[in-house]
């Protein structure tokens, strides 16, 4: 579907203000946010041509939620998440996007605040700050952010207790649709607590670096923990 990188070497060529309810904030974007691009249009259609499915057959049916999940780190997971997101966002739809990636986040490398505020990580943490004061609210227009807050000693722990529950659900009360970016099956297991909590999962693999036999097992893994996989993106055709 498109050319992809979860780790963005290239520098940011475009900058937005958001002016969410608690002020001005800066960001720099990426070139490989493709939703936004004017000249990746070929990577952009496929992104919105997603959307599209998601849409008919996804949020129309009212479920409001999808974890991003990858068996291998390097298929494009955060890439697929943040444009999938944006395209989203771009239709109407108000979006969040998590980055629930508590070993090797990502999403800052796409879309990066000029300013810095508690994440995820700091919202898991005993007596840590609310969601609230997390989240970046329209970093574009109906688009949110929360992003990881950097790296935890403790992901499993984190992503396993009651907290995140309640994150999640305050999250699907408060957004018309939440993303969520996992870390990779073949760098921990968190994505599957990810996904069990939100019930629903868009499996991402990569020409090249995917194999079908670690599809196949993520799959099931998914599917047995009860979480329904409503397809799979191809990246790099």
């Amino acid at each position: 579907m498109t050319r992809s990188s979860d780790a963005v070497a290239a520098p940011a060529v475009q900058q937005v203000e958001s002016l969410g309810t608690d002020g001005e904030f800066r960001y720099e974007i990426s070139p490989d946010v493709v939703a936004m691009s004017e000249t990746r249009a070929a990577e952009a259609e496929a992104i919105r041509t997603v959307r599209t499915h998601l849409v008919a057959r996804h949020l129309q049916e009212g479920r409001r939620s999808l974890a991003i999940c990858a068996a291998s780190s390097g298929a494009g997971c955060t890439f697929t998440a943040v444009n999938l997101a944006v395209a989203l966002a771009q239709a109407g739809v108000a979006t969040l996007l998590i980055d629930g990636d508590l070993r090797t986040p990502q999403v800052d490398k796409f879309i990066r605040p000029l300013a810095q505020r508690p994440g995820l990580r700091d919202c898991l943490a005993v007596n840590g700050p609310t969601l609230s004061e997390c989240i970046h609210p329209e970093v574009l227009p109906n688009l949110s952010i929360l992003y990881s807050g950097g790296a935890a000693a403790n992901p499993q722990e984190l992503l396993a207790g009651e907290t995140f529950k309640r994150v999640i659900d305050r999250c699907l009360r408060d957004f018309e649709f939440t993303i969520v970016d996992t870390t990779a099956a073949d760098v921990g297991a968190d994505e599957r607590l990810e996904a069990r909590m939100v019930g629903y999962a868009l499996i991402v693999a990569r020409t090249h670096v995917s194999r079908m036999s670690e599809l196949s097992t993520l799959t099931t893994k998914l599917q047995e923990d009860g979480v329904k996989v409503v397809g799979t993106v191809l990246n790099d055709t």
